[in-house]
């Protein structure tokens, strides 16, 4: 094989990237987080980190960097990060892909797989209704948290936003996102356990109850600190730091830990 025949193949590999889509309505999204949106004003979601973004991701200094958001949902985010100074990559699923469900054996699983496919559409919707508001250069990538493509090459840093306790495999999921950071992981999520118990205690607490089909169908394990250390310290991140910081999620305040792991 020539020079020549490998880059002819090469030049073939196609874009991992999402083309943007022009969305004309609020009434067509839905927002994950409550966001203040120019031309739109402000929207309400289950989780409102206004003000408070730089404490959920650490204070970490994004300036210069290429970052891969995991889960983006309506971008609050990616778009924080990109005001930061950042060139970022959005991830998440499209309507394209099926939501990692709790398979209970009572439920109508393709009823359940088509109402999350629309679901996962209005979210979509919401992430370039803000895109094009925000004049944000943010790439997305559409696909399954198990299998995020090489070819989006590497990032800095690599932000897991409470995307763990929605998947049925953490470890791998981190595994695919660290793959590709050269610098750091960032992982924000909830504990199991109280802020001081979290200090000493490292089992995982599942969510999903056998006795409760209608209950969460779309949370699998709570993880604390110390455990998600572990797997980040197995992936190659071994110097890491923990801060906790507490967040309006609907009329509730809920405490957040936030993990920095740099190699």
């Amino acid at each position: 094989m020539n020079a020549t025949t490998i880059v002819d193949q090469t030049s073939t590999i196609a874009s991992p990237y999402a083309a943007p889509c022009k969305i004309a309505s609020l009434d067509e999204c839905y927002f994950y987080h409550t966001m203040d949106i120019p031309a739109h004003g402000t929207v309400q979601g289950e989780w409102d980190l206004r003000g408070l973004i730089d404490d959920y991701l650490g204070h970490c200094d994004f300036a210069g960097k290429r970052v891969l958001d995991v889960g983006a949902a309506s971008g609050i985010l990616s778009f924080h990060i990109e005001q930061a100074g950042a060139e970022v990559v959005s991830f998440d699923l499209s309507d394209d892909y099926d939501w990692d469900i709790v398979p209970f054996a009572e439920n109508d699983h393709d009823a359940t797989r088509a109402e999350r496919r629309q679901h996962l559409r209005r979210i979509n919707n919401g992430y370039w209704l803000c895109h094009e508001a925000f004049q944000s250069s943010a790439r997305m990538v559409n696909g399954v948290v198990y299998d995020i493509p090489r070819s989006i090459g590497p990032v800095d840093i690599a932000v897991f936003g409470s995307i763990l306790l929605h998947v049925r495999d953490p470890f791998l999921a981190l595994q695919n996102g660290a793959r590709l950071a050269r610098e750091a992981v960032i992982v924000s999520d909830t504990s199991p356990y109280g802020r001081i118990a979290s200090r000493f205690r490292r089992t995982p607490r599942f969510m999903p109850r056998a006795a409760k089909p209608g209950g969460i169908n779309d949370g699998w394990f709570r993880l604390p600190p110390l455990l998600v250390q572990e797997y980040l310290g197995i992936l190659g991140f071994k110097n890491s730091t923990v801060t906790w910081n507490t967040f309006k999620y609907g009329d509730r305040v809920r405490p957040i830990y936030t993990i920095i792991a740099r190699r």
